[in-house]
């Protein structure tokens, strides 16, 4: 049987499980609604997934239960009138139990806001979450627990996406989700300063706590992105006084690094600080084979090397919150850093023709260096009238300066340079962005929310290109290759949702987005502009139905849009090496994507399973474009070259197998096909791609754990090209001590060295193969020292096993 055929199978099997199990799950009949919110008492902060149960007075028998959601509130349903107890947990956190009596006569129960004190003994122990899980499905996301992955502590969060469900991460560090680049980061639920997969590189995984997956995001969040949001949860929970976290490693090949989190709390007052520097090297060795095809010449030009990237960043952050009472919050914050990445190349060259068969031999030698300082400014007010009722507002402030230099030569096997090229971009950037929100409850199954969102960015670019003079043994500045490119961009939004719920177990939540955008990319003063000025709409849809405590149908639809990047605009030609060359398109237009997704989550004991059915149309498909620039040299350029069509399933399973042994296996499978038009002539490409990953922990002994995680990435297509799968394997061993306050970790990456870049590029006029290895394995010591000295501010309030009387 063929294996799209296979494919179509499995979705249909898929689905029948779906329907079978909202036929076959029952929901409750009417009962008693028990709801509240969650508070941290050390800040008032919401709580997400604390565990929430109903026991029968006087014996304790469980009758129910649920966890809090992302904003700390819960409801659940108890059948029969009688006297309860209601028991919040969380692990380092003090248990509370309050007394409950459900009366006929007095229908629902709002408990309104109840607060869990911290546990000072216990508190280092959950800097990670107290899910007993290391991912998670949410109505509307996937959440990674960070601090569970051992494996990517000494690294940023691009390694530690590598254990994201919907994520892929290939060997370069590229980061896609569900197979696309084209994704939105935010840090803290606040968009960032830097491009995404800066961002991305910017953070240390050892200052993550959890990282949430937002495929289908609703009309409240920014809809830029063609495949969702990647939402980076940073550690921050204190008690009163002082607090912090250091993280120092080190490693193989010239890896080092570290960072520092502080904080200073009183009962209305927060202080933090934080800093961090890290500095990666990555040795690898690269191949390349073109053909160019010219009439009735072929050329031909094959390569092999050694290449060196460096990557070094640090910044800076500091910030105060105050809250005057538990309605009221106002912070400020800021952030200083710079980026950096470089890399060295020496390539062995050989280069022939079908009519010339002598060849001729050179050694190119490459360096670049990318980077530049970013400054940022961020206040935000909170107004939480009462519970789910609530304003705030956010207001950002940056500036950035960026610089892309390259210097390539072509030198004989005497070390004589033939042909030289240097490249300079620099310029500044600066914006702002600011966010009103409002969200209201009109009664226990109606809520309204609405906001407004902008930003605004001007930048400026000049890029000047220099040939080398053999003659003169100089680089001379080609002005007719040299601009300077003005970028404006503006872009205002209004959103608004109704979420609510319909009889019993069915929720619903419907959104609508508008966008204005003004953009204008000018060259130079008197040259041609690029203006864009134009309303979008955005409509998002999300459904959920409840089949019982431990089962949940989900259904949504979004729309959203991807607006080209800015180095995917610039007009003019940068010279990658001696055979290389990258030229922009202001042109591009954005592209939209229809994106439905349909989802089933059951927990059973100690293991929980969810399976997730997507499909997704873009429109406006920018894609790499591969063409001949001269007789040997090939150009890279951006094009809308028509759409792309992807089907397919995820799959999730957390289990304990024993006591010392967690588990999760999360597998995608998606039919994935892209057609349209390039230079005239027409493709229909299709792929069927799988990828695996198996996470595993073992707690071998009570200070002890070990991880092993091998994973597989399947192949994957684009227009013009096709990437070849890989295989590969990551371990860790953490040991604690001093009461667990000293944390050394040794990991180690691609533990057999099986990772690897491997694609071909196949045109009518153009041939390309190119393999890329790391040096392998990466072997990484880090070490993480909390700091504790906390003074709990509670003066009073039940301790663990003490029961406090609930209000009726």
């Amino acid at each position: 049987m063929p294996t799209r055929y296979i494919f179509f199978l499995i979705i249909f099997i898929q689905l029948t499980v779906l329907i079978t199990a909202v036929r076959a799950e029952p929901v409750p009949s009417d009962g008693f609604a028990i709801s509240g919110t969650v508070l941290d008492d050390s800040d008032g902060s919401a709580m997400p997934y604390v565990t929430i149960s109903v026991l029968e007075q006087p014996d304790s028998t469980m009758v129910t239960g649920t966890v809090t959601n992302d904003e700390g509130m819960f409801t659940l349903k108890v059948k029969d009138p009688g006297q309860y107890w209601l028991q919040l947990s969380f692990m380092g956190y003090k248990k509370k139990t309050m007394a409950i009596e459900l009366q006929p006569d007095e229908g629902d129960i709002d408990l309104g806001n109840i607060k869990l004190i911290p546990d000072a003994d216990v508190l280092e122990e959950v800097t990670v979450t107290g899910n007993k899980f290391s991912m998670d499905y949410k109505i509307d996301k996937k959440v990674l627990h960070v601090s569970k992955q051992h494996t990517t502590i000494s690294g940023t969060a691009v390694d530690a996406l590598q254990y994201a469900p919907s994520v892929q991460v290939d060997i370069e560090g590229n980061v896609s989700l569900r197979g696309n680049t084209n994704f939105t980061v935010l840090i803290d639920g606040k968009p960032s300063v830097l491009d995404a997969t800066e961002a991305l590189e910017q953070i240390p995984a050892s200052s993550v706590k959890d990282i949430e997956i937002i495929t289908n995001p609703s009309a409240k969040y920014d809809p830029e992105g063609t495949a969702g949001i990647i939402n980076i949860i940073t550690k921050k929970r204190s008690l009163n006084g002082i607090s912090g976290l250091v993280h120092l490693n080190t490693g193989l090949d010239d890896k080092y690094g570290g960072d520092i989190l502080l904080n200073y709390q009183t009962n209305h007052l927060k202080f933090f600080v934080s800093g961090d520097f890290n500095h990666r090297t990555y040795p690898g060795s690269m191949e390349h084979d073109n053909r160019f095809y010219g009439g009735d010449t072929t050329y031909y030009v094959q390569s092999s090397g050694m290449r060196e990237r460096q990557r070094e960043r640090y910044s800076f952050r500091a910030g105060a919150e105050w809250f005057p009472d538990d309605n009221h919050t106002v912070s400020v914050s800021g952030r200083y850093g710079n980026r950096m990445s470089a890399g060295t190349y020496e390539t062995e060259y050989t280069e022939w023709n079908s009519v010339d068969t002598n060849k001729n031999e050179y050694i190119s030698t490459e360096s670049g260096e990318r980077g530049g300082h970013f400054f940022s400014l961020q206040s935000n007010y909170v107004y939480q009238i009462e519970t789910d009722h609530k304003f705030d507002a956010e207001f950002m402030y940056y500036e950035r300066d960026g610089s892309d230099n390259s210097i390539n030569t072509l030198n004989n096997l005497n070390d004589v340079i033939q042909t030289g090229q240097k490249s300079l971009e620099y310029g500044p950037s600066k914006g702002m962005r600011y966010r009103l929100n409002y969200k209201q409850p009109f009664s226990g199954r109606l809520k309204l929310e609405a906001g407004l969102q902008g930003r605004f960015r001007d930048s400026k670019e000049n890029n000047e290109i220099y040939y080398y003079d053999t003659a003169r043994s100089e680089y001379v500045l080609q002005e007719n290759f040299s601009h300077e490119v003005n970028y404006l961009r503006n872009i205002h939004a209004g959103y608004g949702l109704i979420r609510g719920e319909i009889g019993e177990g069915l929720g619903y939540q419907l959104g609508l987005r508008t966008e204005y955008t003004y953009r204008d990319i000018r060259l130079g003063e008197d040259e041609d502009n690029f203006l864009i000025d134009r309303w979008d709409f955005f409509p998002t849809t999300h459904f959920s139905y409840d089949l019982n405590e431990n089962n949940q149908v989900m259904v949504s639809y979004t729309r959203r849009i991807d607006r080209p990047h800015g180095w995917y605009l610039e007009p003019f030609i940068t010279w990658s090496d001696a055979y290389n060359v990258r030229q922009g398109n202001p042109a591009l237009k954005p592209e939209y994507i229809n994106a439905f997704e349909m989802a089933y989550q059951k927990e059973f004991g100690k293991h929980a399973f969810s399976t997730e059915i997507f499909y997704r149309i873009t429109k406006n498909n920018i894609e790499r474009i591969r063409t001949v620039y001269s007789e040997n040299i090939m150009m890279h350029s951006y094009d809308n070259v028509g759409k792309d069509f992807s089907l397919g399933t995820e799959v999730m399973l957390n289990a304990e197998i024993v006591d010392w042994w967690n588990t999760d296996i999360t597998g995608n499978l998606y039919d994935y096909r892209v057609k349209g038009e390039i230079d005239g002539v027409e493709y229909d490409n299709h792929s069927l791609t799988w990828n695996l990953r198996w996470n595993n922990s073992f707690q071998i002994a009570e200070n002890t754990v070990i991880q092993l995680n091998p994973a597989y990435h399947g192949p994957e297509i684009e227009p013009q090209e096709e990437e070849a799968a890989y295989f590969d394997v990551d371990g860790a061993v953490r040991q604690s001590f001093f009461n667990k306050k000293l944390k050394v970790t040794l990991q180690v990456r691609d533990i057999f060295g099986t990772s690897k870049y491997e694609s071909i590029t196949e045109t009518p006029e153009l041939y390309n193969y190119r393999l890329y290895k790391h040096k392998t394995p990466i072997v990484m010591l880090n070490l993480s020292y909390s700091i504790n000295n906390y003074k709990d501010k509670s003066s009073g309030g039940p301790v663990e096993g003490e029961v406090e009387g609930g209000e009726m």
